[in-house]
């Protein structure tokens, strides 16, 4: 096993604060989410600006699903004046409304409190912080303000796996809780669905004892001749041991019940980088739990305008069961599990 190679650098409290940008259409995001022993899970953002056209980067609001465990949904969505928002650009400090999120490597403090809803936890790193070294766009973005339109999101990995503790309120219930989070940070200059030319992205996290795996697979559309798109950070212990941009991911076994749009039962996500990482995680759908048309506030003729002549982009959730079998710096690394992904279909 290769550790020795420097895969990122020291993440630093700056790079999980806000990155100003004043061209219309900019967003950025906190993303918290975590899987309680309990059997509840929570997913959710901190917004500043919104990702889905039409572009209004005046918004700050926030967007946080709580799951029980038979898959029972609350959807928090709440819009706050900007007189009761604040962003640090020096730290992780968001203020929205009574919620926030606050810390940096290795402690975070979340809390949300809406209505009969809500959780006050503690997000503690178990392994290193990841940021995407050597990509222009993303050093750029970071490094001043006014970030490039056409700029790709970046993509920031504070804690991919992470001990998360606290206490946890469902319909006025409240209850302590522990499991395991992931918080990551997002920001571009464009809404999401006009990002990039791919037909489907997968992605989530694999927590298997020692190793970890933060994983993206997906293929471009039909005009980019479906080509595969995907990137694994592997962990071990604390540390990165491997990342490759070589996968992809095919999905299969399409379905359109519940949403009237086309989603898959089964992906195969493939990584083909000899010697550092190689093989398959095949996963099944045990449950779409969340649906979400990213054309939603469009007004009629803007939806027909760009259903027709561009597509229709989607965002999904889905519980999954999972098949790992995989090759990492020369290691293998086998397990089945349950876990859960997130989907985004472009066209």
């Amino acid at each position: 096993m290769a550790t020795k190679k420097k895969w990122t650098r020291e993440f630093l409290p700056k790079d999980d604060a806000l990155h100003p940008c004043s061209i219309p259409g900019a967003w950025e995001w906190w993303y918290f989410d975590a899987d309680f022993e309990n059997g509840y899970t929570i997913a959710g953002t901190f917004h500043l600006g919104s990702p889905r056209p039409p572009a209004n980067s005046d918004v700050r609001f926030i967007e946080i699903a709580m799951y029980d465990p038979e898959g029972n949904r609350r959807m928090i969505r709440k819009r706050y004046p900007k007189e009761q928002c604040s962003f640090s650009e020096e730290v992780c400090d968001v203020v929205i409304g009574p919620n926030y999120m606050r810390g940096q490597i290795p402690t975070y403090h979340i809390y949300m409190a809406e209505g009969d809803h809500g959780f006050d936890l503690t997000y503690e790193s178990m392994v290193e912080g990841y940021i995407p070294e050597g990509e222009p766009e993303i050093d750029q973005a970071l490094g001043w303000s006014g970030y490039p339109p056409g700029t790709p999101p970046g993509w920031l990995v504070a804690q991919t796996r992470a001990k998360v503790t606290g206490k946890l309120t469902w319909d006025g219930k409240t209850m302590d809780v522990v499991g395991l989070g992931y918080h990551d940070h997002n920001f571009a200059s464009r809404p999401y669905s006009e990002a990039g030319g791919n037909e489907h992205t997968f992605w989530g996290k694999l927590y298997m004892a020692e190793w970890t795996l933060n994983w993206i697979g997906g293929r471009m559309q039909r005009r980019n001749r479906y080509l595969p798109t995907g990137r694994v950070i592997c962990f071990k212990g604390e540390k990165i041991v491997a990342i490759t941009d070589k996968g992809g991911g095919i999905p299969s076994d399409f379905t359109t019940a519940e949403t009237g749009v086309e989603w898959p039962q089964t992906i195969k996500v493939t990584y083909d980088d000899p010697g550092l990482v190689e093989g398959d995680i095949n996963f099944k759908v045990t449950k779409r739990i969340e649906f979400m048309d990213l054309h939603s506030r469009f007004k009629p003729f803007q939806k027909w305008y760009a259903e027709t002549f561009v597509g229709r982009p989607a965002y999904f959730r889905y519980r999954c069961d999972y098949d790992a079998n995989l090759t990492i710096g020369g290691e293998r690394v086998s397990d089945k599990g349950a876990s859960w992904m997130e989907h985004h279909k472009m066209v």
